[in-house]
């Protein structure tokens, strides 16, 4: 974003950007220590850090992708410069809910910890274009 075109976003837009940022950066930050606690967990708490990611999947995660993309997502597809980024984001999205299934489906601790942790990444790079890319360009065309 240029700063002219930061000159024109008004505090509410920036104040409404920086809160969703700021509930991306707790979102990333839960995730990584969920998936930690089981990439680290000894035996007999592996069973129990592994419900309670996929709790964290299908509560918060999942939601909130399909939530953005009837939301930020949609408005930034609106925008002629948005479409590709949005319809890449929306795969990013498939991506991210198929790890969630093969984290579901792992049939050992081994394997759930390695789909937990590549959710992980890929959730975090997610994030990082949306804050980076997604926000500023709504921020830019806000009426």
């Amino acid at each position: 974003m240029t700063i002219q075109e930061q000159e024109q976003v008004r505090p509410s837009d920036r104040s409404a950007a920086d809160e969703i940022r700021t509930h991306h950066a707790a979102m990333v930050a839960e995730l990584d220590r969920l998936t930690s606690t089981l990439l680290h967990a000894g035996t007999e708490v592996a069973l129990p850090a592994r419900d309670e990611l996929v709790a964290w999947f299908r509560d918060v995660l999942v939601p909130h992708a399909d939530e953005e993309e009837a939301t930020s997502y949609r408005a930034a597809a609106a925008l002629v410069e948005g479409r590709s980024l949005i319809e890449a984001m929306t795969r990013e999205h498939v991506l991210v809910k198929r790890l969630v299934g093969l984290f579901e489906a792992a049939g050992d601790v081994r394997e759930a910890r390695a789909y937990a942790r590549s959710a992980f990444e890929v959730f975090e790079s997610h994030q990082r274009k949306e804050n980076e890319l997604i926000l500023p360009l709504l921020e830019a065309h806000r009426p």
